[in-house]
Formats: C-alpha cells, structure tokens, sequence
C-alpha cells in the first residue's frame, strides 16, 4: 500500500495496522454522513449546479442518495441536480452535445482522458488554485493519501485540470473453490499455467453428469478493447505511443502471440462466447472458472452467487504475464469543473470536495465495494474487509495497476482493438492470418487517427 502513494506522512504501518474506528454498517443511509461542507464565499448561497456522472445501477442510487444529503446539509444552500447518463461514451457524447448547444453542466465525473481533452478546448477549469487555498483545499499531506499513479494523471504540463473520482481496476474474477477441486492449489502465474486451468474446468463439464454444461468451463471468451490490451501487455505488447504522431504498431511479434494464445484457447473449446450478456451467474454456477471483469462487477457478482444460492470462494486476480509480471489495466474517472462565473466554480469545488471527504468515501465503499480514492480510509474498512477477504486484494493491486492510454483517440483505438477481438476468435482464422489481422489493424488505426 505505501507504495500507491507519493512519498510523505503516510506508512505502510498506518494504513494496515492501525486500529480501525468504528465505521457504518455495510448499507449506510445517507444520515449517516456526517462531512462537514468546505467553508465558502457567501454569494454562492442558493446556487444550482448540474452533477453529471456515468454511474448506473446501485453505484447510481449511493451517488445519488449522498448528493441529497449534500443539498440537505450543506449550510450555503447549494443545490447539485444530478444526472446519471447510462455509461462513459454516453455520457462523452452527451457533454459533447451540450457544449455544442452551450448549455454545460458545472460538474462532471468523466473519463481522465476525457476531462483532459476539455481542458485543451479551454472548457475545464484548471484546479490548482482551489487545492492550494489553505482553508477550502486539499492539503499535501491529504494529497500524499491519493495513489500517485492516479494523482498524476489528471495533470497536463504542471496544470491540474481534474481530481480522482474512482478507480476502476480490470482483473479476472476466479474461482478458486472449483480450481482447487481441480487440483490447482495457486492462480496462474502464467498463460500457459491460465490455459491449463481454462482446460481442465472444460474437461470436466465436459464429461460430468450434466449434458447443459457441455462447451463450457474455461474462461469466458472477451473481446473487450482493455481485455485485449491486457492480453497483449502480458505477452510483453500493447504499447500505444502518448504521442499519436509516432504511430501506431500493433503488428509486433509480442502482440502475435498473444493473439495466437486467444486463437488457441477459444479453438480448443477452453474458452466459450455464452448466450447471456452478462457473466456473472455463468460463473456462480461453474459454467466459468474464470472471466474478465472489473471492480464495477463486485456487487452484480455477489448478488448473483446469493441468488444462485453460490457458495464458491472466489478472489480477484491480474492477467498473468509471460515473466510474472502481474496486468492490471485501471480506467480512471476524474471530477472536473466547468469554466462559468467564479460563485458556481467556487460552488461546484464544495461538492467535490465532500464527496472527497473521508465519511462519503467509506459510505461509497461500503454500498459498492469501490476502491476509496484516498488510502488513508483503508483501516476504517476493517468490518468490511473482514466480511469479504478478497477485496483487499483490489488495494493491493493498486501499485500494479496501468491506466487506459491517456490519448484523445482511445475510443477509436478501442473499438478497432474490439474487432481484431473478433477475428481471431473465428474458426476460420488460421495463426498465419494473425499478422494480417494486426497489420490491417495498423493501417486503419494510423487512417483514421491522421483524419481526425
């Protein structure tokens, strides 16, 4: 944990060791937040602001159960008017239809990436003064307590433009009850130790006494675009260059053969493409020893191993690198606020610092399993860690983690990643047309990267 963070006041001692406080139970009701809002100027007394956000589901209901007692509590008034807007590219094209129309909401919880191509339009305000005001900011030593790698992403040449929101981290969620039945003690370490695996649980449903798990078992095929990137990042690929202008070059040796490696396991039946969108009662009824996730899926999972009466032990692991190094790809929301007059700017960093303050961050953990942007709250987590082990795991994986390329082109990138996905899972595709795959690959991507 100590080395999330930037060097300073906090140790490793303090965030694992010290004696939790009392914290609240793991359904908190909004009364029970008690962060006192950030002192601020009179003439923002009475201000609405317009919060938008890409949460859906229970994150969403937390969201939006903590901004009413914001606009309950508070003392200067302020009122946030929340919008969940279904997903991230949703919500990207959404704030890029109203900046069109000129009718901008004040705050946004945006992609990094995102957040960061506003402040080049000049349509983001730079941050930096309000953090540093003594009175109404974010000390050094609270800052010390946001994991560096996620602090420093939302900084472009010494200019902060955006504050973590949440961390998203993109792990595989495995059963080891199962695996251990299967007679592996340990998680991969390797592809080759994760295709065994994959194998052997599609051997068994293979042959067992039910004829409705025939096909299943292994790992639930994905061809999602930060799914693919791992897979190539594990076999030593997958580097798309900050600087757009170089290139890119994904017809490399590394990247073949992790394309090779998703060919191979989906033709020997080890890994499956199911009928249902969503993976997670395949999983809680062994269908899948394995599937990619992220920590957005902790919840939806547990809610499902209780309806399908699951009782499995399973734990999170990163994708397994070649030489051991550990994949863990993190997707980063940042709040940012919009350029307008100096009350709703003043305003809007009010709200975002309560929803940074340590009783919202515990409450936010505690209803949706999410990792707390600052380490600091981990020991008040105690009660819950206790309840599921394996969580503690997503703060170890911290230092591991590698955020999405921060390049205003990933969407287009993605979706190109997305179908390349598609291709080699194809029972025509021979390893011989891999090169092909990724050089026409190449060659779009450079295309459409140039004219836009």
């Amino acid at each position: 944990m100590v080395a999330c963070t930037q060097a300073g006041n906090v140790s490793q001692a303090e965030i694992v060791t010290q004696s939790p406080q009392p914290v609240a139970s793991a359904t908190p009701l909004p009364t029970q937040i008690h962060a006192t809002a950030t002192p601020i100027p009179a003439e923002t007394d009475g201000v609405v602001l317009q919060f938008w956000h890409p949460w859906t589901g229970n994150k969403a209901s937390s969201i939006a159960a903590l901004v009413a007692e914001f606009n309950r509590s508070n003392e200067q008034g302020i009122f946030i008017e929340e919008k969940s807007v279904a997903d991230e590219n949703f919500l990207m094209s959404e704030v890029l239809d109203a900046l069109e129309q000129e009718n901008m909401p004040d705050i946004l919880a945006a992609p990094s990436r995102f957040n960061r191509s506003l402040y080049q339009q000049g349509v983001v305000l730079a941050l930096d003064d309000l953090i540093a005001n003594p009175e109404t900011g974010i000390s050094a030593e609270q800052r010390r307590t946001f994991p560096t790698v996620f602090w420093d992403e939302d900084v472009l040449e010494g200019v902060r433009y955006a504050v973590p929101a949440e961390y998203n981290l993109n792990i595989l969620f495995y059963n080891q009850s199962w695996a251990q039945e299967l007679g592996f003690e340990n998680p991969p370490a390797s592809s080759e130790e994760f295709l065994n695996q994959a194998c052997a649980a599609a051997r068994f449903n293979a042959f067992d006494a039910n004829d409705e798990n025939n096909g299943t078992g292994g790992w639930i095929y994905n061809n999602e675009p930060v799914t693919m990137l791992s897979w190539m990042q594990a076999f030593g690929g997958g580097e798309i260059p900050a600087d757009l202008n170089r290139g890119i070059e994904f017809n490399t040796a590394e990247n073949q053969d992790a394309m090779e490696f998703l060919r191979t396991i989906y033709q020997l039946d080890c890994a499956w493409t199911g009928k249902e969108s969503t993976p997670y009662a395949y999983f809680a009824r062994r269908y899948a020893l394995f599937y990619s996730g992220s920590v957005a899926d902790w919840q939806r999972q547990l809610a499902l191993d209780e309806i399908e009466g699951n009782t499995d032990e399973w734990i999170i692991i990163p994708y397994p690198g070649q030489d051991g190094d550990p994949i863990v790809n993190s997707a980063t929301l940042s709040y940012a606020i919009t350029r307008s007059e100096p009350e709703r700017e003043q305003a809007a960093w009010v709200f975002i610092r309560w929803m940074l303050s340590d009783d919202v961050q515990i409450a936010i953990s505690e209803e949706t399993y999410s990792i707390p942007v600052t380490l600091a709250i981990v020991p008040e987590l105690a009660d819950m860690m206790d309840q599921h082990p394996a969580w503690q795991r997503l703060v170890q994986y911290l230092p591991l983690s590698r955020p999405l390329p921060a390049v205003s082109s990933w969407n287009i990138l993605a979706s190109l990643l997305k179908d390349v996905g598609w291709q080699v899972s194809q029972f025509n595709v021979a390893a011989a047309d891999i090169p092909t795959i990724l050089e026409n690959l190449d060659t779009i991507a450079n295309e459409v990267i140039h004219d836009n």
